[in-house]
C-alpha cells in the first residue's frame, strides 16, 4: 500500500473536519472539553478538545468518547483475561486416573482418622494461601493413599472465583505423563507440548499439582536411581521460574529419595516455605478407595 504525504494526510483530515459538524455556542464561538492535558516541553499542560455535534443535536468529547471506548475494552480484555484463568485447570491438566476429575474435598472418603485429620489440613492450608501465605506443600507417604485426591480438591477450590470474579490460574499435571508427552515432541512435530511450552505453562500459571514426583524416572522402588539430564532440565526451569509461587507436590518418595533422584537447587526450591501432609498408616488393600469410610 502506498505511503500518503504530508499534503495528502492533511487534505484527508481537512475532509473530515468539513464532514464533521463541531458544535458551537448560540455566539458561534467553539465550545471546548477541558478535562484534558498534554506534556508539552516537559510539562503537562491543559489540552482544550472542541465538542463534536451529533446528528440527534447532542454534543459530545471525541476524546473522552474514545478513552471510554478504551475502559470498555480493557474491561472485556479482563474479563476474557478470567475466564481463560479459570479454565486452564481443564484445558492444559494431565491427569493419569481420570476419577480424579470429579475429586472435591466433598467426595474425599476418610478411612481412618489419618485420612480426616490430612483432609482438615489440607482445607485449612487452602484457606491460608486464599488468605495470602506463600507456602508449598509436600503431601507424601503410602500409595493410594488420597494423596492426589486432596491435590485436586486443594486446587480445585483454589480455581474458584472470588468475590470480585477473579479467577486465579491453576494447574494438575501428572509428572510421567508430562515427561512423556515432551519427549513425543521430539518426533512429533503436531505434538503442541513441547519442553519449552511446558516450562513456560507450569511457571506461568498461579497454582500447580505436580502429581506423583519421582514416578516419571521409573523404577519406584530404587531410591538410588537419578533422574536424567532431560528430566532435570525440565523440573529445574519449573522449579526456578515458581519460586514465590504456590507448589503442591504428590510423591511416594521420602525427603532422602528425592535428593539422591533431583539436584538440590531443584529440590530446595520445591520444598521452600514447605508444609507437609503425610499419610503414615499403612493402607489396606484397596483399589480406588473403595472400602467403607470411617463416620467422624
Amino acid at each position: 500500500m502506498k505511503d500518503f504525504t504530508k499534503e495528502q494526510a492533511a487534505a484527508v483530515q481537512g475532509e473530515i473536519s468539513r464532514r464533521m459538524t463541531f458544535h458551537t455556542d448560540e455566539h458561534g464561538n467553539p465550545v471546548y472539553c477541558d478535562k484534558h492535558t498534554r506534556i508539552i516541553g516537559g510539562e503537562e499542560k491543559p489540552y482544550p478538545v472542541q465538542l463534536i455535534k451529533l446528528r440527534d443535536g447532542s454534543a459530545k468529547c471525541p476524546m473522552c468518547e474514545r478513552e471510554q471506548r478504551n475502559k470498555e475494552i480493557e474491561h472485556e480484555t479482563e474479563e476474557w483475561r478470567r475466564r481463560m484463568d479459570q479454565k486452564v485447570l481443564s484445558m492444559y491438566s494431565l491427569i493419569a486416573d481420570p476419577t480424579l476429575k470429579e475429586a472435591t474435598f466433598s467426595t474425599f472418603q476418610s478411612y481412618n482418622h489419618e485420612d480426616e485429620r490430612n483432609k482438615r489440613r489440607m482445607m485449612e492450608l487452602v484457606k491460608q494461601v486464599r488468605a495470602g501465605a506463600v507456602m508449598n506443600i509436600f503431601l507424601t507417604g503410602e500409595s493410594n493413599a488420597g494423596k492426589s485426591h486432596l491435590a485436586m480438591s486443594a486446587i480445585k477450590e483454589l480455581n474458584k472465583r472470588d468475590a470480585e470474579g477473579y479467577a486465579k490460574s491453576a494447574l494438575f499435571v501428572n509428572s510421567d505423563a508430562l515427561m512423556r508427552r515432551i519427549k513425543n515432541s521430539f518426533k512429533d512435530s503436531s505434538e503442541r507440548l513441547t519442553e519449552a511450552f511446558a516450562i513456560e505453562l507450569l511457571t506461568r500459571v498461579d497454582y500447580l499439582v505436580i502429581d506423583d514426583l519421582g514416578a516419571e524416572v521409573g523404577d519406584t522402588d530404587n531410591e538410588n536411581r537419578a533422574a536424567n539430564d532431560f528430566i532435570h532440565r525440565v523440573w529445574y526451569g519449573v522449579s526456578t521460574g515458581r519460586q514465590g509461587k504456590f507448589t503442591i507436590v504428590t510423591t511416594n518418595l521420602s525427603g532422602v529419595a528425592l535428593t539422591k533422584l533431583y539436584d538440590k537447587k531443584v529440590v530446595s526450591r520445591l520444598t521452600a516455605h514447605l508444609e507437609t501432609v503425610k499419610f503414615e498408616e499403612k493402607q489396606k488393600e484397596r483399589k480406588g478407595r473403595t472400602a467403607p469410610a470411617l463416620s467422624f
